[in-house]
């Protein structure tokens, strides 16, 4: 996923330095509401209007579309953010994901329940009981699945502050990606943590 602070730097710096607000704000969706491989491209667009941005790439030598909706603001030296991804293949819904940053609807990763977590033995049920929630799910074909009959449970976190003294910008992500197969069992883990350090001009 695109983290959810991944704002130009010339317009970082310009909210940083004056508080502005990018992008509408939105809250965290519910995907009670989404149904990979049926849900459809028109649908999310009706629902949540333009995105902030789009994209297409390619699984393999399948297309994809990938929208995303962003919202970020300022206080107290932090950028808080807030964002949410939607692939498609086919003009049907292959993927999602959401972050935010903001002290009331924060996500979270919980690296030591991740450490329970065994390949080959342990099933979705059971990872869902351990990690709790995902940010989002992905099924092929998309940024995260790219072999047809396996599925991933995404997590995602992402950070930002100004440095003390006030001329960088510091930023962390981590993601988390749990991938089962046919029968969902865990398959692999991985969880990639990324760090940062812009200029503020």
């Amino acid at each position: 996923m695109l983290p959810a602070r991944s704002v130009p730097p010339g317009i970082l710096a310009a909210i940083v330095a004056g508080g502005f607000l990018i992008g509408a704000d939105f809250s965290r969706p519910d995907t009670a509401g989404f149904a990979l491989g049926k849900t459809t491209e028109q649908e999310i667009r009706q629902r949540f209007g333009a995105p902030n941005s789009e994209a297409t790439a390619q699984v393999g030598n399948q297309p994809v579309t990938i929208l995303r909706y962003t919202h970020s603001e300022v206080a107290s030296g932090l950028v808080a953010a807030r964002a949410m991804v939607y692939t498609f293949h086919g003009g049907r819904l292959v993927g999602f994901d959401y972050s935010s940053s903001f002290a009331g609807d924060q996500t979270v990763i919980d690296e030591s329940a991740l450490k329970r977590i065994r390949p080959r033995e342990t099933t979705r049920a059971g990872a869902l009981a351990l990690v709790g929630k995902p940010t989002g799910q992905f099924i092929y074909p998309s940024p995260y699945v790219t072999m047809p009959g396996r599925r991933v449970d995404l997590y995602s976190y992402a950070r930002s502050e100004r440095a003390a003294s006030g001329a960088t910008l510091e930023e962390i992500s981590r993601v988390l990606a749990i991938t089962f197969d046919e029968r969902d069992v865990v398959v692999e883990t991985s969880l990639v943590t990324t760090s940062t350090s812009k200029a503020l001009q």
